[in-house]
């Protein structure tokens, strides 16, 4: 029901909002209460309150319980099938069920953007009350729309949470779809994605290795299992690149003690994992989310990477426990 699409994100429906309902007016009037369409409207400082992405979400429903006929398509999708990806839209992506074109820009839905493609019926189904085109057709869109990068970051994140979806059944699932403008992109977008990337940031870490480190990066594996053959302790690593340099991605939320560790404990636990990792042998780098910013086809991540690779010889042996899938 729609209701507990609102009730999840304390929307407002203002048509069943009486228009002598003179609070909720004064409200939208003195900016307490903020409409992100024409028919929802949010408390807007618990709106202001959210995550970046939370927001996301919210105006793709609000915008999916709007539209009379469109469909919530590309990113805004993906939110709601909770896919998870690297930018954050401000508009949502709608599109019309099949061959129907979008009218003018005029009378679009505010905070909506119409797209002009073919939406067949088997690729969308009625959610709850809002219309979401179908997972892997979402992930294609995002593909086709939002770039490469963006398109395995979504895939990466697609096979982490449903975890039977390997290369060979999303190149089927990708082919049921048809013939649509961008699909080599998308199938591209499958051969690169893994299964088992800890997060958005290590699917664009790796991206951008695979797309500027040129000769000098080999091969890039992830999740790498390696041991202490001496203590018995077994260590997971983010990127494995030529099969000794380690690269682990930190995450923007548990340096701020978002995950109930205090931030002090992390960096302390994190130094002595990383001299652990040293001392079986490999180069261990560590990189922040501003560190993938890529300027020029370069960033501060893959400098160092690089840096690493033309400067150090690599070890003899590695201690790893067995060979993972090659990114």
């Amino acid at each position: 029901m729609d209701n507990q699409w609102i009730n999840d994100h304390r929307l407002i429906d203002l048509r069943r909002t009486s228009v002598l309902d003179a609070d909720v007016r004064a409200q939208i009037r003195d900016g307490t209460m903020r409409r992100l369409t024409a028919e929802m409207a949010v408390p807007a400082e618990w709106y202001d309150n959210q995550t970046p992405w939370r927001r996301a979400h919210i105006r793709a429903v609000a915008v999916g319980l709007t539209v009379d006929a469109g469909v919530v398509s590309g990113p805004a999708a993906a939110r709601l099938w909770g896919i998870e990806l690297l930018s954050i839209e401000e508009q949502v992506d709608v599109q019309m069920p099949g061959g129907t074109h979008p009218g003018a820009k005029s009378t679009w839905t505010a905070g909506a953007r119409y797209r002009s493609t073919l939406l067949p019926s088997g690729q969308y189904a009625d959610h709850d009350g809002i219309r979401i085109t179908s997972k892997i057709r979402t992930l294609a869109d995002v593909t086709r729309f939002n770039g490469l990068v963006e398109g395995v970051v979504a895939f990466d994140s697609a096979r982490r949470q449903w975890p039977g979806k390997s290369t060979e059944t999303l190149l089927a699932d990708v082919g049921e779809l048809g013939r649509m403008r961008g699909i080599a992109r998308v199938r591209e977008a499958v051969r690169l994605s893994v299964p088992n990337s800890g997060s958005v940031w290590e699917s664009k870490a790796r991206m951008i290795l695979h797309q500027y480190g040129g000769e000098a990066v080999t091969s890039l594996e992830v999740q790498v299992e390696f041991i202490d053959e001496e203590s018995g302790q077994s260590y997971f690593v983010d990127i494995l690149v030529n099969g000794w340099v380690i690269l682990e991605i930190d995450g923007r939320g548990k340096y701020r003690g978002e995950h109930g560790i205090p931030t002090e404990t992390v960096v302390i636990d994190e130094r002595e994992r990383e001299k652990a990792l040293q001392n079986l042998g490999p180069v261990v780098i560590r990189a922040a989310p501003g560190d993938l910013e890529v300027t020029e086809g370069s960033c501060v991540m893959l400098r160092r990477v690089l840096d690493v690779i033309d400067n150090h010889t690599p070890p003899r042996h590695v201690p790893r426990v067995h060979e993972p899938e090659a990114a």
